[in-house]
């Protein structure tokens, strides 16, 4: 479904993506994971398009994503939904609001826009939040209600850059569960993530960057019970220190 080729994105001196090569196959649950700074939020903006690298080419189904072809890059991205870290909800409008906007602005009717807001919203179980704004709404709430609104755009795939990382212990089940939900409906995901549970249980496959560089590939549980690289291995001892 994604295919990445020879990625290269600096900031300023800082390479944060160099020669990155990667395929993500329909149904996959990839995990990105390794020490901050590795490079793993940066290679999930390129992919979706919020980043544009210096070099390299991201193909969806085949086909390559070009930024100068501007009417097929919109449509292409479509069929990426991201959630973000820290939600970037409206705070000006209600959560049904919030899932109903990217439709109608796509041309969607506002009738058709509002049933689907609401079926998704019941399924992240929000149904009794229609109306609240998001400043009334928990941590967990507000990124089960993001999941929603990018659910809404019926994608094929979905990107999610550290979801858990803002929230209080306690929240990070619920969203973990709704992830996981969508996993066994068979949603295709990238998942930048610092959750090593999750990553183990949930995701199929699993890639260990550092210093912007794919150091390791591999299944989820051969990843986690034997590491082919030191680095993925000091990693792992510092991960699950006892």
């Amino acid at each position: 479904m994604i295919e990445v080729k020879h990625l290269y994105k600096k900031f300023g001196e800082l390479q944060a993506l160099d020669d990155i090569n990667l395929t993500v196959n329909d149904g996959d649950i990839v995990c990105l994971i390794g020490p901050s700074g590795s490079g793993k939020s940066t290679l999930c903006r390129c992919i979706h398009g919020l980043e544009t690298a210096e070099k390299g080419e991201v193909y969806l189904n085949g086909e390559l994503m070009d930024p100068k072809n501007k009417t097929k890059y919109i449509e292409q991205r479509k069929k990426m939904g991201f959630v973000f870290q820290h939600f970037n909800l409206f705070n000006n409008k209600t959560v049904l609001e919030n899932c109903m906007l990217a439709q109608t602005t796509a041309g969607i009717p506002k009738k058709q826009a509002e049933e689907t807001a609401k079926m998704y919203l019941t399924k992240v179980g929000l149904s009794d939040k229609y109306d609240a704004f998001p400043s009334k709404l928990s941590g967990g709430q507000k990124q089960r209600a993001a999941i929603a609104r990018a659910l809404c755009m019926n994608p094929e795939m979905m990107l999610f850059d550290e979801p858990t990382s803002a929230l209080d212990p306690e929240m990070i089940k619920e969203v973990l569960e709704v992830m996981k939900d969508l996993g066994r409906q068979g949603m295709t995901m990238i998942v930048v993530t610092h959750e090593m549970g999750f990553a183990r249980k949930v995701g199929n496959r699993v890639i260990f960057l550092d210093s912007g560089k794919i150091v390791e590939e591999n299944t989820s549980e051969d990843f986690f019970a034997h590491p082919q690289t030191d680095r993925a291995q000091d990693f792992l001892n510092k991960v699950f220190y006892e």
